[in-house]
């Protein structure tokens, strides 16, 4: 899936973009009033509550939803390899553990990633009663060579209640982290981690995450992440 993945530079340009500028705003001169954003710590913790002034969250289009509970398809993400087909589009092929291939609805196609792009890759042909799974790469897939290793994502029959959030809440660090930002009160907001089981459309389907009826950070995360991290202990 495509990651909104955070570099070093965009924290500090973000941090500097809250307290010199760069979202609108002035560095405040002495007397003036209160910094646009303040970092406090979380005891006992490594993480750190970030408040913001009324101002300063209307500058950067701060936006929330709440953490919700729907009932949604099972996905399983494993490791296809692409294979050439004489008679049409590259194939991609997915070998499974019979106990795992006997959980994959077979009436859905799979969801393919290549150079970025999550591609709608139908079943080729009927399905085998044993052996791998192959699925068809339709449409342009330049730069896919045969044996490349490719991330597939199969949906799985039945469903199940889990903890959905907007993709937009989702926050990936450069050390590899992924987190949501929670309100902690009033115009203040806390760093919480996540895991993304997988992503249909623009909900993000967690296999762990805040309890239901959180409300999460769905504009102004990545400014948040940059403030917490640029400006904490200074």
């Amino acid at each position: 899936m495509p990651r909104r993945n955070l570099t070093a530079l965009l924290l500090v340009l973000v941090a500097v973009g809250l307290t010199a500028g760069a979202c609108g705003y002035s560095a405040p001169a002495e007397g003036e009033g209160d910094e646009p954003a303040k970092v406090e710590p979380v005891e006992d913790s490594d993480v750190s509550r970030v408040v913001l002034t009324e101002d300063a969250a209307k500058r950067i289009g701060l936006e929330t939803a709440r953490v919700t509970e729907q009932q949604v398809e099972e996905g399983l993400v494993v490791s296809g390899r692409a294979t050439p087909n004489p008679a049409g589009p590259m194939l991609v092929r997915v070998t499974l553990p019979a106990a795992e291939r006997a959980k994959v609805d077979l009436t859905q196609p799979a969801q393919v990633s290549v150079a970025g792009d999550s591609l709608v890759a139908p079943m080729a042909g009927d399905p085998p009663a044993s052996g791998p799974l192959a699925y068809q790469l339709d449409g342009a897939v330049a730069g896919v060579h045969a044996g490349q290793r490719l991330r597939v994502e199969l949906q799985l029959t039945g469903g199940a209640e889990q903890l959905t959030i907007p993709y937009s809440a989702v926050i990936y660090g450069i050390d590899g982290g992924v987190w949501t930002y929670t309100s902690a009160g009033p115009l203040t907001f806390v760093r919480a981690p996540i895991r993304v089981a997988a992503v249909q459309g623009n909900v993000a389907v967690l296999s762990k995450g805040p309890p239901a009826g959180t409300e999460v950070v769905t504009v102004g995360g990545e400014e948040l992440l940059g403030t917490e991290f640029a400006i904490e202990g200074e």
